[in-house]
């Protein structure tokens, strides 16, 4: 296959008729290089618990999660100045490096939106940790409100911390994601219950999909509920 011209997002990917089973990783030898590594999704398991899983995943994965968080804390907030910064961080935050993950997946320089292996993360977590702090500055810059700009800097402290961890270990983002909006709820509503149903079931959809072990998904959630706790003492001093 001739992938010499692709250099737009446009392009198709290298690998992309790739197909193998639930969790799987193969190694498919590219015919003008050496042996790449590969991960490729299942479109959607066949089993019930498997299906129940995918969708877990879906739903819970940090983009929706974050959005999420933002929403319920411009509700709580009230008035369309919150709605407004929710908007703001949402576009620079999550939708831009989302943009780019779709690219790169596109080009075939990433095999999949989940970034299953642990050495193609390098590139989508750089460029999610410049649109972050780029984010969490104009918050601050911006005035936002409080809880925001706190979710805001948690979020792009623990992206920092997960690539470096990542570039010798594989840390669930899920998880990390889950654990960060479900304090920050807890701390805005006053219910820990996204925390002891939302943080466990998001973990199992992840080891069930073979996409992490139990200690990827404790570790992610560990560091996750740490980093808000601590930015939420840091400000309100509690």
């Amino acid at each position: 296959m001739d992938v010499s011209g692709a250099d737009s997002c446009l392009a198709a990917p290298l690998l992309g008729e790739s197909i193998v089973g639930e969790g799987e990783q193969v190694d498919l030898e590219d015919r003008h290089g050496p042996v790449i590594p590969v991960a490729v999704d299942s479109a959607f398991p066949k089993a019930w618990d498997g299906r129940l899983a995918y969708v877990v995943s879906q739903v819970g994965s940090p983009p929706v999660l974050t959005s999420g968080a933002l929403a319920v804390s411009a509700s709580a907030l009230s008035g369309s100045r919150a709605w407004m910064w929710a908007g703001t961080y949402v576009f620079l935050a999550i939708l831009t490096p989302l943009f780019y993950l779709v690219c790169l997946v596109r080009r075939g320089t990433v095999t999949d939106l989940d970034v299953q292996l642990r050495q193609q993360r390098k590139r989508p977590l750089l460029f999610t940790i410049g649109c972050g702090g780029l984010a969490w500055l104009t918050l601050m810059l911006g005035k936002a409100p409080v809880p925001m700009v706190i979710l805001a800097g948690a979020l792009w402290l623990q992206m920092a911390i997960i690539f470096g961890i990542t570039l010798r270990w594989k840390i669930s983002v899920h998880t990390a994601a889950a654990a960060s909006v479900g304090t920050l709820i807890w701390s805005l509503v006053g219910s820990p219950l996204p925390m002891m149903i939302g943080v466990p079931l998001i973990a199992w959809s992840r080891v069930r999909l073979g996409r992490h072990t139990l200690a990827q998904t404790i570790a992610g959630a560990l560091l996750g509920a740490i980093i808000l706790l601590a930015a939420l003492f840091l400000v309100y001093g509690r």
